[in-house]
Parts: C-alpha cells; sequence; structure tokens
C-alpha cells in the first residue's frame, strides 16, 4: 500500500480588496461560518482541482460504506467499496481501513485510499477525497496527484479521519449510519505518441541557419552576431524583419532585452519551426514568452506556456508572480493554471511573503475573486484548452486573453447561427 502526502484544501484565506474585507475561515470552531457562508463555499467547486493542461472532464463517484460502526476496526484490517466507472470508462473502488494502520503516524485515524481497477495503461490523476456529513456539508477533503501505473496499489491518505470524530453523534457525520464519501477525479489526457521521421526540410533550414551561408544581413546579440537570411525572416517573422538594416551595407542590427540564448532559440523557431526542449523552456520559459509577444510569434508562445503548465512549475513562492507575468503576457492557459493552482492553496500562499506583489494589484485581486465566486455565467464552460481548440476548428485567432478568446467564440456562433 502506498501512503500519499496529502495536503488539506486551503479552508483559510483573508483578501483585502477596496473596500471589503473576505474572511474564509475553516477547521475547528469556525468550520460552521465557513459551511453557512455560500459565496465562500465556491472557493472549492469543481474546477479548482483541474490541472490546466487536462482536457478529460473531471468525474464525479459517490461511494458509500454502510454500517461504518459494525466495520472491523483492528488495525489494518480494511474494507472495499463497489467498483464505480467514469464517463471515460475507467473503473475506481475505494479502500478504506476503518480501525487505521499500523505504520500510521498517528493511531485512531481511518485510512482511505483510491484505487485504479483494471487499467490497461497508466492514469495520471488529479483527485479529491471529500467526506459529506448527513447534511451534504463538507467535513474533510484532501486532494492528491498521482500516476496510477498498471497494477499498482491506490493513492491517498493513512490519516484521513479520526474515527471517534466520525461517531460522534454531534457531528453528523454518518448518513443512517454509512460513511459517504465523494471522489471528484481527473485523468490527464495521454494521446498515444507514433514515430514520425524528422522533416528533412526542417533539417536543411537548421543547418542553413548554424552555417550561415547565403546570409545577406545579421543581428548582433550581446556578444553573438547571428547571419540571417531577409527574405526569411520577412515571410516567417515579419515584425522581427522590421528591425533589420535598411541597407545591407550596414552592420549588424543590435537586438538588446533578449540574452542571446533566447534569441537563438528564437531563430531555430522562425527558421524550421524548431519548438524549444523542455529543459530549454524551464531554464528560459518567461524570456522565451516575453520574445514570442514582443514579435508576434504566437505559436511558440503558446508551446512554451504549454511545457511551463504540463511541467508543474508552480510553487507557493511563485505562483502570485506566475499570475502577474501570463496576465502581463496574455497567456491564459498559465494564468488559469495559476490562480487554480492558487485556490487549491490559498491560505498558505496568501499568508505568505510571495502575495504582496498580488496584493498590489486590486484589479487583477478583483477578477480572481470573481473566478473563486464561480466566475460570470457563461465564462466558465470551456477551459482555455478547449476555448483554442473551438477557435482553431473555425480557423480563428486563438491568441489573447481568456476574455478575449470567450467573446471571439460567442460571436463566431452568433454568426454561425444568423447565417
Amino acid at each position: 500500500m502506498v501512503h500519499g502526502r496529502f495536503r488539506p484544501v486551503a479552508c483559510s484565506m483573508v483578501v483585502c480588496l477596496s473596500s471589503f474585507v473576505v474572511v474564509v475561515s475553516g477547521g475547528g470552531k469556525e468550520r460552521e461560518r465557513y459551511d453557512t457562508t455560500h459565496f465562500l463555499l465556491s472557493l472549492l467547486t469543481l474546477d479548482s482541482i483541474r490541472p490546466n493542461n487536462m482536457i478529460i472532464k473531471p468525474a464525479l463517484l459517490h461511494f458509500k460504506f454502510d454500517g461504518f460502526a459494525g466495520l472491523p476496526f483492528e488495525v489494518d484490517s480494511r474494507v472495499n467499496s463497489d467498483i464505480k466507472t467514469d464517463s471515460n470508462g475507467n473503473k475506481w473502488k475505494l479502500v478504506l481501513y476503518p480501525g487505521g494502520q499500523s505504520d500510521a503516524d498517528k493511531p485512531g485515524w481511518i485510512g482511505l485510499y483510491l484505487h485504479a481497477e483494471a487499467n490497461k495503461e497508466s492514469l495520471d490523476a488529479a483527485f479529491r477525497l471529500a467526506l459529506k456529513n448527513a447534511n451534504k456539508a463538507v467535513a474533510r477533503e484532501v486532494d492528491f496527484d498521482y500516476e496510477f501505473e498498471v497494477d499498482s496499489t491506490g493513492y491517498g491518505s493513512c490519516i484521513f479521519m479520526k474515527r471517534d470524530k466520525i461517531l460522534d453523534p454531534n457531528n453528523n457525520i454518518l448518513k443512517n449510519g454509512a460513511l459517504c464519501i465523494d471522489v471528484t477525479v481527473q485523468v490527464k489526457d495521454k494521446k498515444e505518441e507514433h514515430y514520425k521521421p524528422e522533416s528533412k526540410l526542417a533539417q536543411k533550414m537548421m543547418k542553413l541557419l548554424e552555417s550561415g551561408e547565403g546570409a545577406d544581413t545579421s543581428f548582433k546579440v550581446g556578444s553573438s552576431t547571428f547571419p540571417v537570411h531577409s527574405q526569411i525572416l520577412r515571410s516567417n517573422a515579419p515584425i522581427l524583419a522590421n528591425h533589420l538594416p535598411k541597407s545591407t551595407k550596414k552592420s549588424s542590427m543590435v537586438i538588446r532585452g533578449i540574452p542571446a540564448a533566447v534569441f537563438k532559440l528564437m531563430l531555430e523557431f522562425i527558421y524550421a519551426e524548431q519548438y524549444p526542449s523542455d529543459e530549454k523552456v524551464l531554464e528560459h520559459g518567461k524570456e522565451l514568452i516575453d520574445a514570442a509577444n514582443k514579435y508576434e510569434l504566437v505559436d511558440l508562445k503558446m508551446a512554451v506556456e504549454h511545457v511551463l503548465v504540463r511541467e508543474r512549475i508552480l510553487a507557493t513562492e511563485n505562483v502570485c508572480d506566475y499570475i502577474l507575468f501570463a496576465d502581463a503576457q496574455s497567456c491564459p492557459l498559465l494564468k488559469e493554471y495559476a490562480i487554480s493552482f492558487l485556490r487549491l492553496n490559498a491560505k498558505e500562499v496568501i499568508e505568505s511573503e510571495y502575495s504582496k506583489c498580488l496584493k498590489e494589484s486590486s484589479e487583477l485581486l478583483a477578477e480572481i475573486m470573481v473566478l473563486f465566486a464561480g466566475g460570470n455565467e457563461g465564462e466558465e464552460t470551456l477551459t482555455v484548452n478547449e476555448l483554442r481548440k473551438e477557435l482553431g476548428k473555425r480557423k480563428l485567432d486563438v491568441d489573447g486573453s481568456k476574455e478575449a478568446l470567450v467573446s471571439r467564440l460567442e460571436e463566431a456562433k452568433r454568426q454561425r447561427t444568423e447565417t
């Protein structure tokens, strides 16, 4: 059995915005205040566990352990739930340790684990275990991120909740004697990759860039000089081509504000549509996005953005900075992911020194609060990935903020309806 390191969903946050203060309190004596505030309950919406590189819709599965008080409570005794199937055909079950586990560091706590049943391939999933009381209010929630290998053991928490707390009738946790667990699970879309030979044209273009053969001008970036072919730039990067010397007799055009390594990666994309490796993106991600924006290389920007999201680069100390960066650079996928991370780790982030930069932007704070409250009607139907796919099908522009993407798609639908 694999015992997961778990993190509770953030249940305490204080946000000061203009003339009002919103306080979310959780745990202990203030849980009642939290549960009775409908607006604040929206902090724990289904979308909050949805990392933005995931395209498959999340599934909500209901599990029930009848007669909890009569289940075997010897240490290490386990009880299996019924198997549930999500809308994607994946089968899941819960394994409950009503009396706890011998290797848990807190005796008297139940263990709870999610298992993938009969999966033929590994399933990389984000999931939430939520314990509801008889009034359907949340008594305990824990979030996980785990890749279920074929025939692997389950993943969850060996200290999910105190057994005595569950059995205490004053807590009203059991419903007709049953322990009810809701599992929200989302599997990352994994498409099989088939071998395809590298484009010979791309190889030739890379060789042309590296050799500089036939170049008619050049750029100087720091101490590096890059011979280039003006016709290629005018075709593939017209904004950058505007910086070329007006006469071929002039010396190299100096480019400032971009490291030479980043400029080289940008030229590789312009010449051969060569995307930076994941390692290069992790090293130069922000600089690449800044350069791609500056020269309107939208595909390069979105590719870098996708890698940053897929590699899950966020932490408490950088999430606020990434929200501001993504907002300024019109990177809606990265921004969506960062706000989702903030929602999951709200207490830890807001109480840290790293949130200072975010608190200074009242406009962005207002937007985040709207999203935390469930979003404006109609805006949260599709993720950024889904919006871009829908716009791409219609051969429309896929660049811009999420609000711009939503507006563009709605306008396209109206035009299609009216014609």
